[in-house]
C-alpha cells in the first residue's frame, strides 16, 4: 500500500487558432486523477469549452490504465475525436504518461515505505 493513493497529473499542448478554446489561453490542459500503485485513470479535466467534447474526453479515459491502455487510448482518439485538438490531446497525454513514469520512478521507493523522502521534491 502507498502512502498516498492518488495524484493529479497534468500534460499541455498547443491548439490549433481556429478553436474557440484557443481565444480564451491558447493551450490544451489536460489532468488527470491517477491512482498511483495500479496506474488507473479515476478522473480527467481538460480546457475545452462545450460539456459535449469535455464528456468525450472523459469516456477516452476514466476506467483506463495509463500505462497497459496507452497504445489503445491513442487509437481511440485518433478515430473516435474528429475535432481540431485531436493531436493536442495525443500529445498532452504523452505527457501525463512521461510524468508518471517519471514520478513514480523517483518517489515509488518512498510512497511504498521502502526508501527516505526524495531531498528534491
Amino acid at each position: 500500500m502507498l502512502k498516498y493513493e492518488t495524484a493529479y497529473f497534468c500534460g499541455y499542448a498547443k491548439l490549433p487558432s481556429a478553436l474557440a478554446t484557443t481565444v480564451a489561453n491558447g493551450m490544451l490542459t489536460l489532468g488527470m486523477k491517477i491512482h498511483l500503485e495500479t496506474a488507473d485513470i479515476e478522473a480527467v479535466s481538460v480546457t475545452l469549452i462545450s460539456k459535449l467534447a469535455n464528456s468525450m474526453v472523459e469516456s477516452y479515459f476514466v476506467g483506463r490504465n495509463l500505462l497497459k491502455d496507452f497504445d489503445d487510448m491513442v487509437e481511440e482518439i485518433a478515430f473516435r475525436h474528429q475535432g481540431n485538438a485531436q493531436k493536442s490531446l495525443i500529445k498532452a497525454l504523452g505527457d501525463i504518461r512521461r510524468s508518471y513514469i517519471d514520478y513514480m520512478n523517483k518517489n515509488g521507493p518512498y510512497l511504498r515505505g521502502e526508501a527516505k523522502k526524495p531531498t528534491n521534491i
